[in-house]
Formats: C-alpha cells, structure tokens, sequence
C-alpha cells in the first residue's frame, strides 16, 4: 500500500472512530453536550478527506516503486492505536481513581445564593456543585436542615474520614479540564459500597466546624437517610459551578 493510500485509510479510521462517538453517545465521556455536534463535523470531513479526490481512496494514483516511503508508511498505522483502545477498550467517564487528584471545592459565595428549589417528594434536587457551594461558601446556611437528594458515584473516603464520598465531576469543555465534587457521606448508610457505584442519596447537610478563611476546606458532610442505586446517568458529568449571586 502506497504512503497516499494510507493516508487515506487511517483518515477514514480516524473519521469513523469519531462518528461512532457522537453516533453511541460516548462522545459525552470526553466532551460536554454542546461539542459533541463538532465532534460529528470532525468525523464527517474526516471521512471526506479519506475517501474522495484529491486526497481519498477514490482520487489516490497507482503506487509505483517506494522503498523510501515504506518505513513511514508503516509509522504511519501507529496512528490506529488511538482508535483501537476506543473501539476495543472504550474508556468510561471520569471515574474514582481520577477523583482523588481532581477534588476542588467552588470558590465564590460572597453574593447572594438564589432560593432553593421547591421539595420533590419530599427532598431538594440539586446538582452536586450546589450543594458543596451552598454548604461550604454560603454565609447565610440555606441548606440547614433542608433535606436535598443528591446523585454521584463512590469514591473511597481519604484516610480517617470514614463513610465514603459522594462524588460528581463538573466539566467546562472536556474532560481534560474535569473537577471533581464531592459530598462525605459518614452517618446513616452502613451498607458496603462499591467503588464507582452510582448512586442517589437523600439526607440533610452537617456543618463541619469552620475554619477563618480556610481556603481550602474540606468536602461538606452529608448525613444520609435513604441510599439507592441507579444507572450511570447520560451525561455524566455536570457543567457549571455557578449558583451565586
């Protein structure tokens, strides 16, 4: 096979690899919601460019004598690797592992937190960035003694925490770029977790005692009063951390 022709294939692989993404949703593994279109729009010229003249397999010459062009030719199909790990191995979301390098606690909360939403049977729905940056940032307690369900994954508690962590990454464009929060779950779920399981926990928030100025305190307690497991949600990431005034 000629330098051209493999050129050619591997844009075609690149460019199929990538509309499989968008097309079985595992795009939303790697990219927010909004840029998933593009990953399409890449996959398409890509497979464009593979396929029709001047650069494709339809327009690509006869292959003469190319000794000098085998070598890279075959560096060339080192380009696949990428494409078989997703097709083969087909990484999952952010998980636990990536968790404990990742941890963050919102900054902000010198405004004005907006209302909490209305009860739905009988607990506040909030997304996980609420929920740490109203208990950790918000000076004027709006969680406290409001019952609030939550949903993430567990990920082990660090060293003399006991429990374990609620935990849900928050990403801005991809999942380079990913943040993970989390919710110490201590009291009221004696049940063995498995690590990475997802789950929805409802309970009231604990405050931990405060810190001056702490800048980087620690994730805020929830005491847990009803814990079921659910499938991994689609997406599975949040994307903001904006809930102050």
């Amino acid at each position: 096979m000629s330098e051209e022709q493999t050129r050619s294939v591997l844009l075609l692989a690149l460019g199929a690899t990538a509309v499989w993404l968008w097309r079985s949703g595992e795009a939303l593994n790697y990219v927010r919601p909004g840029l998933a279109p593009l990953v399409l729009a890449a996959g398409v010229v890509l497979l464009a460019l593979g396929l029709l003249p001047p650069l494709g397999l339809l327009g690509a010459r006869a292959a003469g004598p190319a000794g000098g062009h085998r070598h890279r030719a075959r560096v060339g199909w080192l380009l696949l690797v990428p494409v078989l790990v997703v097709l083969v191995v087909q990484p999952a979301a952010l998980g636990s592992y990536a968790a404990s390098s990742r941890s963050v606690v919102p900054g902000g909360g010198d405004g004005d937190f907006p209302p909490l939403a209305a009860p739905v049977r009988g607990a506040v729905p909030m997304p996980m960035a609420e929920f740490v940056t109203r208990a950790v940032r918000d000076p004027g307690r709006s969680l406290a003694a409001v019952r609030v369900r939550l949903t993430g994954f567990v990920a082990p508690a660090e060293s003399g925490d006991g429990g374990w962590r609620l935990t849900r990454f928050v990403i801005f464009c991809c999942a380079a770029d990913a943040e993970a929060l989390q919710a110490a779950v201590v009291h009221g779920d004696p049940a063995p977790r498995a690590r990475d399981q997802w789950l929805e926990v409802e309970g009231t928030w604990q405050p931990r005692p405060a810190a001056v100025d702490d800048p980087n305190p620690q994730p805020p307690v929830l005491d847990a009063d009803a814990v079921r497991p659910i499938a991994p949600p689609r997406p599975p990431y949040e994307y903001s951390m904006q809930f102050t005034g």
